[in-house]
């Protein structure tokens, strides 16, 4: 007996035969079919959710019917599920803590040295018979330098590990750690404008809310380096977009790596694409084996706990009690 229909994205097929086996299945991907998406999202009693959005408008017209709303990754921003209606609606949400740190911290890294050492516009080079121009891929070390770390949860922590095995010196800006924290992995807790100012790598790696909400804008990004790097694998929105393709633009910092940006996809014409010193990855911080096993499996667990009239083990919108467990 199905205990209910269930809209998910294109997961593994472990993860969508065990799930088959319980429940009936909707298999959209939310970017290639929006509209379906948008027309399966209140026609469930559950979604799993890894880039699809929940709004308001699709939680009311689901008339009750939707029971849970569970993330693959951590990320419960509005810009993949609007918290508040969900409280109000009784709708549980919970999310995968942790899931996706190692791969997001790893990319982090993948940017950085890519970045530093101009791999891609070198791969470039080669292959349209420029092996002479290899003069012009100088790049620098990472060893030495100093790596800012603006927030220190699970994928900050890992950045900070990471950067002591690349020999670096790290500052962390999160006034929601103790700085004992910091400073018992060899770290500086310092604040943003100190760390935008002292950092020749600046990563992001803090929730998108309103407090955050464009935390970097223009006068942060005045403070950086000329030679400095700024990475986002967190979410678009925590840095002004405008003011970020002004500086680059301006060759006022080096260069970014976006894995980001506020409204996913970015048009053609953005701005921030038409600049060479970008290097940009589609969202893929979470897209590993390895981390899309630990999201789609946990949350395929949390479904079915819910179904069940279980209690989910993550939640971040308590559905039973109508209240939010994190900061909107």
């Amino acid at each position: 007996m199905s205990l209910g229909r269930v809209l998910v994205e294109e997961f593994q097929p472990d993860v969508l035969k065990w799930l088959r086996e319980r429940v009936e299945l909707v298999v959209v991907n939310p970017w290639v079919e929006p509209q379906r998406w948008e027309l399966e999202a209140v026609r469930v009693d559950a979604v799993i959710s890894r880039k699809g959005k929940i709004t308001r408008d699709q939680m009311e017209r689901s008339a009750g019917r939707l029971r849970i709303i569970a993330r693959t990754g951590v990320g419960v921003d509005p810009s993949r599920v609007d918290l508040e209606a969900a409280k109000e609606f009784k709708i549980w949400v919970t999310n995968q803590p942790g899931s996706n740190s190692v791969s997001v911290a790893e990319l982090v890294f993948a940017q950085l040295i890519a970045l530093a050492r101009h791999t891609h516009e070198a791969n470039r080079a080669v292959r349209e018979n420029r092996w002479s121009d290899y003069l012009k891929f100088i790049g620098t070390e990472l060893a030495g330098k100093t790596i800012g770390i603006v927030g220190m949860g699970n994928i900050g922590m890992r950045v900070a590990v990471r950067a002591r095995a690349f020999e670096m010196d790290f500052l962390v800006h999160d006034p929601y750690i103790p700085e004992s924290h910091v400073t018992s992995l060899g770290g500086k807790w310092v604040g943003l404008d100190e760390l935008l100012a002292e950092a020749d790598f600046v990563t992001i790696h803090c929730p998108l809310n309103r407090e955050t909400r464009g935390m970097i804008g223009a006068r942060g990004l005045a403070l950086m380096k000329p030679a400095a790097y700024l990475i986002n694998a967190a979410r678009g929105g925590i840095v002004d977009e405008d003011a970020l393709c002004a500086v680059l633009r301006e060759r006022k910092i080096a260069s970014a790596g976006l894995d980001v940006i506020a409204n996913e996809p970015p048009s053609r014409n953005h701005p921030l694409i038409q600049l060479d010193n970008v290097l940009w990855t589609p969202h893929i911080g979470a897209m590993t084996l390895e981390a899309s096993k630990r999201g789609e499996w946990g949350a395929a667990e949390e479904v079915i706990r819910v179904l069940e009239k279980k209690r989910p083990k993550n939640p971040v919108v308590d559905a039973d009690q109508a209240r939010l467990l994190l900061p909107a």
